[in-house]
């Protein structure tokens, strides 16, 4: 009788390979929304950059400011010039 030679063919577990593919593909999902955020932060930065130039006249001096009521702690001024309305009562 010839002896018969026994390949084994076994197969890796099909469990790893299925757990192996549903994390990587939470990773890719995780990374794609990581990505996403970090976009919109970016945006958002820049909008907030360019609504800041716009309220900003003449290379970065605001030419006029009106302002009712305004409560400062500390306050330094480089030049302080007053001007007041004069009103004749009748």
């Amino acid at each position: 009788m010839k002896a018969r030679e026994v390949i084994d063919t076994r197969q890796p577990r099909f469990g790893a390979q299925v757990a192996f593919a549903r994390a990587a593909t939470g990773l890719g999902w995780m990374s794609l929304g990581a990505l996403a955020v970090g976009a919109t932060a970016v945006g958002a930065v820049a909008i907030g950059a360019l609504a800041i130039r716009a309220l900003a006249v003449k290379r970065g001096k605001i030419e006029h400011l009106s302002i009712e009521e305004l409560e400062v702690g500390r306050l330094r001024v480089r030049e302080l010039i007053v001007e007041r309305e004069t009103r004749e009562e009748d």
